[in-house]
């Protein structure tokens, strides 16, 4: 496969005004991710792993360098290229699952398709399809509230592949399931990778569930400290 780079960061600084102090949460930040890589980005507690993943996601501007979605700098884009970007270049799977109480599964699914217009008939067939992918055909018709925590975050996951984004965006993506339900969602996230090829970015705080990605980003203090090859022949089951 080749490897095209298709986010950049060069440079990169956050700085978050907190009163009458300045946070910095990224301090000068360079990073690569080429298509169809799997990465993950590990760090302590305020190392600045979300708030990287939301820079390079571009759900946040950076104070000051420059990152490149597929080529073209974000400093460029207006507010509404950046929307297009996050709503047809990168699918978003959050620990939370941010899915609405009061929508079906189905209709949490078509939810992105209806914001890019996409005809009805089209919307229910692809949400339905996609459901049916993440093991949750018979669940169509529930809402949040009468499923799992695994069974919504495979909802989470149909719903960000609905517009079938190039990047995947995963934060702490088991973060609030127990260990079987977080088995499963890495699976999932797995063959996204490797059976459909997506480009996966991924912030976790478990050694083991970072050791699923090719490449392992570590942080510390708003910086890049290391970068490392993930040994499959190491790996390790998750739990």
């Amino acid at each position: 496969m080749a490897f095209d780079i298709i986010i950049n960061a060069k440079n990169v600084v956050k700085t978050y005004d907190m009163g009458l102090v300045q946070v910095n949460a990224l301090n000068g930040v360079d990073f690569e991710l080429k298509k169809g890589e799997f990465v993950s980005i590990m760090g302590p507690s305020g190392s600045g792993k979300t708030t990287l993943l939301d820079v390079l996601s571009v759900l946040l501007r950076p104070t000051s360098g420059e990152v490149f979605i597929k080529g073209k700098p974000i400093s460029k884009m207006d507010d509404n290229e950046l929307a297009l970007v996050r709503g047809r270049t990168i699918g978003f799977i959050f620990q939370t699952f941010n899915l609405i109480n009061r929508l079906t599964a189905k209709e949490n699914v078509m939810l992105p398709l209806w914001f890019q217009g996409i005809p009805k008939n089209e919307r229910d067939s692809r949400a339905e399809k996609i459901l049916s992918d993440v093991g949750l055909g018979d669940r169509v018709n529930h809402k949040p509230s009468e499923l799992s925590g695994g069974q919504r975050q495979r909802v989470a996951i149909a719903r960000a592949l609905a517009v079938d984004p190039e990047i995947v965006v995963a934060d702490e993506p088991t973060g609030n399931l127990d260990s079987k339900s977080g088995e499963q969602i890495m699976q999932i996230i797995r063959d996204l990778h490797s059976k459909q090829g997506k480009t996966v970015l991924m912030v976790t705080h478990e050694e083991v569930l970072a050791q699923y990605a090719q490449k392992i980003i570590r942080l510390k203090d708003g910086k890049i400290i290391n970068e490392e090859k993930v040994n499959k022949k190491q790996k390790r089951s998750v739990y």
